[in-house]
């Protein structure tokens, strides 16, 4: 502003002197005349602006004034950024877009400025991200009659595109055009953009059409836009085309062009086709530069192929282009991943000399590089070079190392690393936690676990929905169902929302437990959370069916599948296939197979495997082998799951020979490669037929193929060793494994230390394992106990299931009804019953075997008036008791003379139709002559043949064995008579009961007639038979009895004889010693057989 008779400089002066000396007053007397103004004018009212606001008690409304008037100053003298940064005070300071644009219009004609103040402003809020603010200035612009730029307009379209707001651009351009903004082809380039990021190419094609037909003439950057979308959604083709028409156009291919087409192939691994378009650049004179190298230098190591990086590397080289850290830190990324340290280090090391300073990512990727191929040591070296060089090692790093020591299972070193960061100063965030939460819950260290997430908490983190997703994801991949519903309702109490993927983790879990009505439950609650089910969780559900053998309930989950517009892949026919094969429906199944070769693209190799290793389960290798033809003849290529069925098959049959042929003719054919499982097949095939030697040699075999056994394989070897007893061979197998034990592995060991009551290795590993950071299960609570109840230390292992109830670990049936049948068979009920109540307090509900353990111990101690409330309580529980319980109860009140509680048990029998009628009876008939009562049992057997009820074998046994105790062999033999009459046959141990009778009386003549009588029977005499006979023979010296006898012994091939009757005495006398060791070896060989059913359990 000047005055009017002097000049510029003199009015300057006259304003300053008037500011310096307070005379305010005067500049309200000044005539003011409107001129260009100078940077020097804007200066002058920036020095007085600062000197206003420094002024006390100044009002909000005179602080706008005076901002405004500034602002219209520094915009004519051209002061543009001075004047965004007022304009940028006046937008933060709470006053509204509507009032700033008010207080600039009322301060317009003052100072008689321009409307390029408002397009300022519009361009400050964009800059800001206040776009809403920056549209209600364009329309206010509008309604007071100014016009935005072009240049203003197209950024508020370009902030619109950029925030996704497709609507608004399109509403905006109309604004721009009734305003008569005319666009230019900058504005075309973003409303081609637009159309672009919504997918809409043909429109955008459209558009470039109209452009050209309306006279703008495109330029590179419009056909850029255009190409650049053409190659995301790979339509190459009509890249190409746009190219030619480039061309035509006159319009040629820069070098950004072709980098955007170099790079879009070399995100989709196509960076060979990237190089020929290198090659093409060329040719066309033009130089490819950095950009072009760096990006298919990456993408070459993308795809792993280093070597074809390195040498482009070098060819950028050669054409005197400098690279940059970008280069390097790609091929350094590139050769650690392969593991060529030397040379990432070497480029490490050249980037120093070329002045290129190695940076966090450059040190980063050699870091992760050294911990996935478990040099931790050199990883810590390098970190400690990092830190020489002065490079801030920030939580990236950190998390990078952890992250690849989680993985090479180094969970410890992972933890103090951790402790390092804090150390260090360097906080980590939500993903350090993640990758250690990670880690640990991959190998089922819950406590570990639990730990971190308490660290997170304590500095100020909280799980999000990746760690929750993580922890529920590798606790169903362990099968712990319980702690990855807790985690489930956990998330949900914190506000975090599952999603799609982890609800149906959880069903699947379900389903796999067989929990399938839970799973049901479940899917009704996603339901309710507005979650919509699709084709993954029916297959879940179908597939739980199937494995239960559920056809019925998996084919009605199939239709409603159908009914909610799902299409069924292979995976669905295969479960419902398996679902009629399990449930023993295999004609039903192979029906459905053919009927399924109807349906386009139904059956293939998964369909024809399942079936397949069923058939073999179910023990049918015949019907296996001619599907398996059927397979082939159907062009459905078996695989190595089918020959891995074949082979399973065999060895359950039993036919080991005939699978280890089958395995080396499929390996001398060369069409098919041998894997894990087929290894494991054979090997626990082996071991089970008693080849541990032939399973070692394929063991090792396996490992010299390179194929290490996985987990699960190495604890079938384990297991294997631990069957047959050889636990110091499963700890060798373990110790030369690459792998880490996991539960099973530990439970495996504890329950082959239990079975050879090695109880000091049992607590040794018990103790490794809980520091290792696993948490007991059920199996390790029965291993533990198992081995106490067989070294006789029924306290301690009463104890042991306490601590470790307290402690949380899950006890299950098998458990407790082993303690309780030990406590029982001691005679120590209390504590049986105790246990009892422990179980039901915990929800582990008695069964069967429960119950017998009781009632068996309540009668050891005659308690039978307690033994008969148990068989009560049984049917209240829904338990059948056995008529063998109710006969051992009437014996037992026969024998402390409670006839009348006898007699009432036996109506009770009749009553609850526990037996038949005449099983009742024959109970006390039993009951009556063991004790004693002969007259009585006469009686009452008397009884049962008037009423034509037919006395039981063992009930005429006992009998006839009261009475040659007596040597009322008369009755004995009257009895034999009487069983006859009743359609009965004697039984041998009936014979035994009388030839016994009849010898301990002297008549062996009569004795030996019934034994004749045996053998003609078909018969077979059992040691007991012929001890008697021997006995009773030698002390009569009868030598003709005597041959005959050992005749029978000789063809039987119990004992070895001349003939010799010279002899015969000492033959009778050899008899009978062999026949004592059979004996007492088959007495051994039943106390063998019932340990090992018990250790079974």
């Amino acid at each position: 502003m000047i005055l009017n008779n002097k000049s510029g400089s003199d009015i300057e002066n006259s304003i300053y002197s008037i500011l310096t000396i307070d005379r305010w007053e005067s500049l309200n007397h000044m005539e003011y005349k409107l001129a260009s103004l100078r940077p020097v004018h804007g200066r002058l009212a920036l020095d007085f602006l600062n000197w206003v606001i420094e002024q006390p008690g100044l009002e909000l409304k005179h602080l706008t004034h005076i901002l405004s008037i500034t602002t219209h100053i520094l915009v004519r003298a051209r002061m543009y950024d001075y004047a965004k940064s007022i304009l940028r005070h006046l937008s933060h300071m709470g006053i509204g877009s509507n009032s700033v644009f008010g207080a600039l219009m009322d301060t317009y004609p003052l100072c008689n400025s321009n409307p390029s103040v408002f397009d300022l402003l519009i361009r400050v809020y964009l800059k800001d991200g206040m776009v809403e603010d920056a549209l209600e200035t364009f329309y206010l612009m509008g309604f007071r009659g100014f016009r935005p730029s072009v240049y203003t307009c197209n950024m508020v379209l370009a902030s619109m595109v950029k925030n996704r707001r497709a609507g608004l651009v399109w509403s905006f351009f109309k604004e721009m055009l009734a305003m008569r903004i005319c666009p230019n082809v900058g504005t075309f380039n973003i409303l081609l953009n637009c159309l672009c990021v919504e997918g809409k190419l043909k429109k955008a094609g459209y558009l470039l059409r109209k452009m050209e037909e309306s006279g703008y003439v495109p330029n590179v950057v419009t056909y850029n836009t255009l190409l650049n979308w053409y190659c995301k959604k790979g339509r190459y083709k009509a890249a190409f085309k746009l190219i030619d028409r480039m061309g035509c156009k006159g319009i040629e291919v820069d070098v950004c062009t072709y980098n955007m087409f170099i790079d879009n192939l070399c995100r989709d691994n196509r960076s060979a086709k990237g190089y020929l378009l290198l090659k093409k650049m060329r040719k066309r004179m033009l130089s490819p530069n950095e950009v072009t190298y760096n990006t298919l230098i990456n993408g070459f190591v993308k795809e792993g192929k280093i070597g074809v990086a390195t040498r482009v590397f070098d060819e950028m080289l050669s054409f005197n282009l400098s690279p940059n850290c970008i280069t390097y830190n790609a091929l350094i990324n590139g050769h650690s991943q392969g593991g060529n340290f030397e040379e990432a280090l070497r480029l490490l090391d050249k980037m120093e000399v070329m002045g290129l300073r190695p940076n966090e990512v450059s040190y980063g990727a050699l870091l992760y590089g050294l911990c996935k191929h478990s040099r931790v040591d050199s990883a810590r070296s390098l970190l400690e070079r990092m830190r020489l060089n002065g490079i801030v090692v920030g939580h990236i790093v950190y998390t990078m190392l952890i992250d690849g020591l989680c993985k090479n299972g180094m969970l410890d070193e992972a933890v103090q690393l951790l402790d390092n960061m804090f150390r260090d100063g360097v906080n980590p965030d939500v993903i350090t936690y993640s990758v250690l939460i990670n880690g640990f819950s991959r190998v089922g260290k819950i406590n570990n676990v639990k730990e971190i997430i308490c660290k997170m908490y304590r500095t100020g983190f909280s799980p999000n929905n990746i760690i929750y997703s993580t922890l529920i994801y590798n606790f169903c991949k362990q099968g712990d169902i319980t702690e990855a519903f807790k985690s489930y309702a956990v998330m949900n109490h914190n506000g975090h929302d599952a999603d799609l993927f982890m609800c149906n983790m959880l069903v699947s879990s379900l389903c796999k437990c067989g929990k399938l009505e839970e799973a049901d439950e479940f899917i009704r609650h996603m339901t309710r959370i507005g979650l919509v089910t699709n084709s993954v969780t029916f297959d879940c559900i179908i597939n739980g069916y199937g494995n239960m053998g559920d056809s019925l309930k998996a084919f009605s989950s199939f239709d409603e599948m159908i009914q909610q517009g799902h299409h069924p892949s292979f995976f669905t026919y295969a479960s419902l296939l398996k679902g009629l094969c399990k449930g023993g429906n295999l004609v039903e199944a192979k029906k459905f197979l053919n009927k399924l070769h109807y349906i386009p693209c139904a059956v293939d190799t998964v369909v024809y495997n399942t079936l397949l290793a069923e058939t073999c389960k179910s023990g049918n290798f015949q019907e296996a082998v001619v599907l398996f033809d059927e397979m082939v003849q159907n062009n459905v290529l078996p695989d190595r799951y089918t020959y891995s069925s074949l082979l399973n098959g065999l060895c359950r049959k039993g036919k080991v020979v005939a699978a280890v042929l089958l395995f080396g003719k499929l390996m001398g054919r060369g069409t098919l490669f041998a894997n894990q499982v087929m290894y494991t097949c054979l090997i626990n095939g082996l071991f089970r037929a008693g080849q541990p030697k032939a399973a070692s040699y394929f063991y090792e075999d396996m490992v010299k193929q390179g194929f290490y056994p996985d987990t699960v394989a190495l604890n079938a070897i384990i297991d294997s060793y631990s069957r047959l007893g050889q636990m110091q061979k499963a700890e060798e197998t373990l110790s030369s494994g690459r792998l880490c034990p996991n539960l099973a592995t530990y439970n495996i060991l504890l329950h082959g230390y239990s079975k050879k009551r090695v109880l000091s290795r049992c607590f040794t590993l018990y103790s490794t394992m809980t520091r290792a950071g696993f948490v007991p299960d059920k199996l390790t609570c029965h291993s533990l106990i198992l081995g106490l109840c067989e070294s006789g230390k029924l306290d301690i292992g009463v104890k042991i299931l306490k601590k470790m109830i307290v402690e949380g670990t899950a006890v299950d049936q098998f458990t407790f009804n082993m303690l309780i049948t030990k406590c029982s068979e001691s005679g120590e009920m209390g504590k049986a019953f105790d246990l009892f109540n422990t179980m039901n307090l915990l929800g582990v509900f008695p069964d069967q075997e429960t119950y017998n353990a009781i009632f068996n111990g309540l009668n050891r101690k005659s308690a039978f008036q307690e033994s008969h409330s148990v068989l009560h309580e049984m049917l209240g529980e829904g338990f059948n008791p056995k008529y063998r319980q109710y006969i051992n109860l009437i014996k037992g009140k026969c024998r402390v003379g409670d006839m009348q509680g006898a007699f009432k048990l036996k109506d009770e029998m009749e009553t609850l139709d526990v037996g038949s009628h005449n099983v009742a009876e024959s109970a006390m008939v039993r009951g009556l002559a063991q004790c004693g009562k002969i007259e009585e049992a006469m009686l009452v057997l008397n009884f049962m043949l008037r009423m034509q009820l037919v006395p039981t074998i063992a009930t005429f046994t006992t009998l006839m064995h009261m009475f040659c105790k007596e040597a009322n062999l008369v009755e004995a033999l009257k009895l034999r008579g009487v069983m006859e009459l009743c359609g009965l046959k004697l039984d041998v141990v009936a014979y035994n009961v009388l030839i016994t009778g009849l010898c301990a009386n002297g008549d062996a003549a009569t004795a030996f007639e019934l034994y004749q009588e045996m053998k003609q029977r078909g018969l077979w005499p059992n040691t007991t038979t012929y001890s008697v006979l021997i006995d009773a023979i030698s002390a009569e010296n009868n030598l003709v009895m005597g041959e005959m006898l050992l005749k029978d012994l000789q063809e039987r091939g119990m004992i070895s004889w001349d003939g010799s009757t010279q002899h015969l005495h000492e033959g009778l006398v050899v008899a009978m010693e062999k026949l004592k060791l059979l004996r007492c070896k088959r007495r051994n060989n039943s106390r063998k057989q019932l340990r090992k059913a018990a250790h079974s359990l």
